[in-house]
């Protein structure tokens, strides 16, 4: 475990610069990984489960003029289940980022959508997912700034699943390789001289990352510890085709985050903690701009399917 977590912070604050801004990228899914009543049908079962997780969080201290106020809403619905070993499910996940730049110091300004679906298999003690993915980011009220970026990166996903576990099984773990290769890809900026501007989606070709969790049972059951960092790395071609930029690589970039902090633990987990990550490209300015964000909030999830 201090190894896997150890990579991992090293990949998150020694390599820090642009990747996607996926709105899953600290969490991860897996409807399979419930080990208590295990149900004892080995058949086809359709809408098997359905759930949700929600986030809110205040960015302070370390952060953009962009960031204030962050908000994420997801939920999923499991539309088939074969015995225990093969799951199909639909999954949708909100990004909602306000600035401080109005009289209440809450204004909205961008908005990242997450729609896909995704398949899941055990293998023995892992797991294997592959799905596809639409994500697309807009801004909010921008009639006020008089810009605009519009973003699609639609991919198909691959993910490889490692559970672990020390300490008689009171620390449980998840280690993750995660892939995408992205498909539909559109990077629209008003006013459109700044569209060539720094990194562009319309260039990407796909990402590899590393994502890992850690949650520990302290000596009252009620109470845990929690950690998840992530890591990733982009590739940008200097072509916009579909097929011929993976002949003209240009750039390989990667960024990563960390948060941490106590659960309040039972059917579901109430968590508070403090994130910090660091995004070259926060997908909000119409010119790529970097930022350090450093937030602090609460998360409410289902720890039998999420983590």
């Amino acid at each position: 475990m201090k190894i896997v977590i150890g990579v991992v912070l090293i990949l998150t604050f020694l390599f820090q610069a642009v990747a996607q801004r996926f709105p899953d990228r600290f969490s991860t899914f897996n409807p399979l990984s419930e080990q208590d009543g295990l149900s004892s049908d080995n058949g086809l079962q359709w809408m098997y489960s359905t759930g949700g997780w929600g986030e809110f969080a205040a960015y302070r201290g370390v952060r953009d003029q962009e960031h204030a106020w962050l908000q994420r809403l997801g939920g999923y619905l499991e539309m088939i289940r074969i015995g225990n070993g093969v799951s199909l499910s639909f999954l949708s996940t909100i990004e909602f980022i306000a600035n401080p730049h109005n009289d209440i110091r809450f204004n909205p300004r961008a908005i990242v959508w997450e729609e896909g679906f995704l398949y899941t298999i055990r293998s023995e003690r892992n797991f294997w997912q592959i799905g596809y993915f639409h994500r697309c980011k807009h801004d909010v009220d921008s009639f006020l700034t008089g810009t605009e970026r519009s973003l699609i990166f639609g991919s198909l996903q691959g993910k490889f699943l490692i559970p672990f576990s020390t300490n008689a099984g009171s620390t449980q773990g998840l280690f993750v390789i995660r892939t995408d290769l992205f498909t539909i890809r559109q990077d629209d900026r008003i006013p459109t001289s700044t569209s060539q501007n720094g990194l562009n989606m319309k260039r990407a070709i796909g990402s590899f990352g590393v994502i890992a969790h850690v949650r520990t049972q302290l000596r009252d059951p009620v109470f845990g510890l929690y950690l998840s960092a992530w890591s990733s790395m982009t590739a940008y071609s200097g072509r916009e085709g579909l097929l011929n930029r993976f002949g003209a690589l240009e750039s390989a970039t990667l960024n990563g985050g960390l948060t941490s902090g106590i659960a309040v633990q039972g059917n579901a987990h109430f968590r508070i903690g403090v994130t910090y990550e660091y995004l070259s490209d926060t997908g909000i300015d119409v010119i790529p701009r970097h930022a350090g964000l450093l937030s602090f909030g609460i998360v409410i999830l289902n720890p039998s399917s999420m983590w």
